[in-house]
């Protein structure tokens, strides 16, 4: 159990010094706003975030959905479908303090693709925060290991292994079950060989989103079930309560390459 909250920890050190400037590896990450319902909104909003690349503006992301049923405010990120989980080496992204930051919301939806499609949710309070330069702004990372213990906690056991040696279908950002709006910078997405920071709308670089313009209605259904309950637990007890049989699964997978 050491041994992978001192990876957890490692992992961490390398995201948070990835996160310091806007990073784009050859533009092929792009992020898409979309919002549901009435007095949803999911849009980039200028002087209410921290520093831009570029310009003045000081943008920050926006979800705001009002927490009832059918409205959501949302972030797609395009151009990690078809990695491997393992290839996905970190999230994170920093939310302003007394803006909506719950168990649930904002919380990162990974939809696996395995045997069948697995949705695992990663919370916003579920991770700790973390100091940034601005004490208005705090930090929530989720690295390699802690995204794969939340796998073999939130899948069954008989299929965590096809989970865990899945690709990633669809990667977003949501809020759909809290209140008020959550005000997000420097959301950044590292993955093996192609990463990106997002400080605000131009650092989509080109400008082209692609990728679907929505969640497909499978995916809009998984993520309006009910959310496990191992989802809510803090990152701390997830990780220590990681089994040797879980362990095990965990390494196997790093180790298919």
């Amino acid at each position: 159990m050491k041994t992978i909250i001192t990876a957890a920890a490692a992992a961490c050190a390398l995201a948070l010094a990835a996160v310091a400037t806007a990073d784009t590896t050859g533009n092929q990450l792009t992020l898409q706003p979309v919002s549901h319902g009435a007095q949803s909104q999911a849009s980039w909003q200028a002087q209410q975030g921290r520093p831009d690349s570029q310009g003045s503006a000081n943008q920050a992301l926006v979800l705001d959905a009002p927490g009832t049923p059918d409205t959501s405010a949302a972030a797609l990120f395009h151009g990690v479908e078809g990695f491997r989980v393992r290839e996905i080496k970190s999230l994170s992204y920093e939310h302003r303090l007394g803006s909506t930051c719950t168990k649930t919301d904002p919380r990162w939806t990974m939809f696996i693709r395995g045997k069948k499609t697995y949705l695992v949710n990663l919370g916003c309070a579920v991770t700790p925060a973390q100091p940034t330069d601005d004490p208005k702004w705090v930090r929530r990372v989720f690295t390699l290991p802690v995204i794969q213990a939340e796998i073999v906690k939130q899948v069954p056991s008989a299929l965590r292994s096809d989970a865990l040696n899945g690709t990633v279908e669809q990667l977003a950002l949501v809020v759909d079950r809290s209140k008020g709006p959550a005000y997000l910078d420097n959301i950044a997405v590292h993955a093996r060989g192609v990463s990106n920071v997002w400080t605000y709308a131009g650092d989509n670089g080109n400008g082209i989103v692609g990728g679907p313009p929505d969640f497909t209605a499978d995916e809009a259904t998984l993520l309006a079930a009910p959310i496990d309950g191992a989802a809510l637990l803090d990152e701390a007890d997830v990780l220590a309560s990681v089994t040797p049989d879980e362990q095990a699964d965990i390494d196997a997978a790093n180790a298919a390459g």
